[in-house]
């Protein structure tokens, strides 16, 4: 709404009566503020204005701005607050975590799913449809501190966008006398992508919620099996229909009770299963379909697993499983060249884990005492990869093995660590 130019059509003072009104509407609109938090954000006496403005898309839009900073938007009469009121009242709404990258995407009018979200051990919020949500970035939170302008060298605002500009990182305009305007921001400055954020520890991910940390759990990660269109018929006795997910319990007792149902069981060897129309159709291969009259029963149900589709079931500390299609990439570790022959390790699939790359760079960048960088993954939608200087297979070892906890299968490329040099 607010990427493009607007059009201010009134600036004006609030009256006593309108800015108890308001106060009262805030408090409404979010019960989790307290009476003496309501206060502050819509002040009694300080200056308090009403700013009617037109967004580019010809939207009505109502803003309420207190000392000069925007703390309220009011849109069809739903009052919502600004970006400067949440880094104020970072709890004021449920929050959802994203990447630096997915939020590219939501500036361009993208929807924000499930894939693109960073699930902390404690679970994503409780919210309902049409509730009022706020999106944050991972690592994208100063805790416990402030920068005041005034304790620095620059004393004004004005000082510092000044200097700023100067140095081509942003550009500013003056809209009015003494009203300036930041118009554009170089992104790309060395000044801006340089910028690091500095973990509380380096021995550990943790992830903040409200005032705790909480360490990193690792995932309870389950393999299930999906129901193919060529194996309904098999499935279908029991309530299940293609594209049905099953436990692998499940999938035995399935079939065993299909064939007891349907007195499949070789009455002289209880070893063997006869196969019935439905049965071959659902395991056998074409050269098979005339001369496999029986089979073992571990041979039955391996047959069986291995038609089936494969899905696995994702569980985190205090959430709802989430359960997908296919079978979880592993995080894969591996190494590659860069310019004059220099080694350097790659590490991509670690969301799916809940980690989070930028916490594994600074982490690793700590421990190597080696540049790394974060940047998009080759062929992978809203995946991130780590890049360290020099081979740190060893380091990615203990990291993932012994403090995440990680078990060993889920993890390709350790073997790729560096043997110790020969004693002489």
């Amino acid at each position: 709404m607010f990427a493009k130019a607007f059009r201010v059509k009134s600036n004006t003072a609030i009256k006593g009566s309108d800015r108890r009104r308001l106060r009262a509407d805030v408090a409404a609109a979010f019960p989790g503020l307290g009476t003496d938090q309501v206060s502050v954000l819509v002040p009694g006496k300080e200056e308090l204005n009403t700013v009617k403005l037109y967004a580019h898309r010809g939207d009505a839009v109502t803003v309420y701005v207190s000392g000069g900073n925007p703390i309220l938007f009011e849109l069809e009469k739903n009052l919502y607050p600004t970006v400067y009121t949440l880094w104020s009242y970072p709890d004021l709404l449920p929050t959802f975590t994203t990447w630096p990258l997915v939020l590219e995407k939501l500036v361009g009018g993208a929807d924000l799913m499930l894939p693109g979200l960073v699930v902390p051990p404690a679970g994503l919020p409780q919210v309902q449809k049409g509730d009022l949500c706020a999106i944050t970035l991972v690592g994208n939170s100063p805790k416990g501190r402030q920068l005041d302008i005034k304790k620095s060298s620059y004393r004004k605002l004005s000082k510092f966008l000044q200097q700023m500009q100067q140095e081509q990182i942003v550009q500013v305009e003056e809209l009015s006398k003494g009203v300036e305007s930041i118009v554009a921001v170089d992104w790309k400055h060395p000044r801006i992508t340089s910028f690091v954020i500095p973990e509380p520890s380096p021995t550990s991910q943790t992830i903040q919620e409200g005032s705790r940390e909480q360490p990193y759990h690792p995932p309870d990660i389950k393999s299930l099996y999906c129901v193919p269109a060529n194996m309904t018929l098999l499935f279908q006795e029991s309530g299940h229909k293609k594209g049905s997910i099953l436990e692998g319990g499940e999938v035995r007792t399935i079939i065993i009770n299909y064939a007891k149902k349907n007195d499949l069981v070789d009455a002289n060897n209880k070893n063997l299963v006869k196969l019935d129309p439905i049965l071959c159709d659902c395991i056998l291969e074409k050269n098979e379909q005339h001369t496999v009259m029986k089979l073992p029963w571990d041979s039955l149900l391996t047959r069986c697993f291995e038609k089936l589709q494969p899905a696995y079931q994702v569980s985190f500390p205090g959430q709802e499983p989430i359960v997908k299609k296919g079978k979880i990439c592993p995080i894969d570790i591996s190494l590659a060249q860069r310019a004059s022959n220099k080694k350097v390790t790659v590490v991509r699939n670690l969301e799916p884990y809940g980690l989070d790359p930028c916490s594994v760079a600074s982490i690793l960048q700590q421990r190597c005492q080696a540049s790394t960088t974060v940047t998009p993954a080759p062929g992978a939608k809203d995946s991130l990869q780590v890049q360290i200087q020099g081979n740190q297979v060893h380091h990615l070892s203990r990291l993932l093995l012994e403090e995440y906890r990680l078990p060993r299968k889920y993890i390709q490329g350790l073997e790729k660590a560096p043997k110790p040099a020969k004693k002489k």
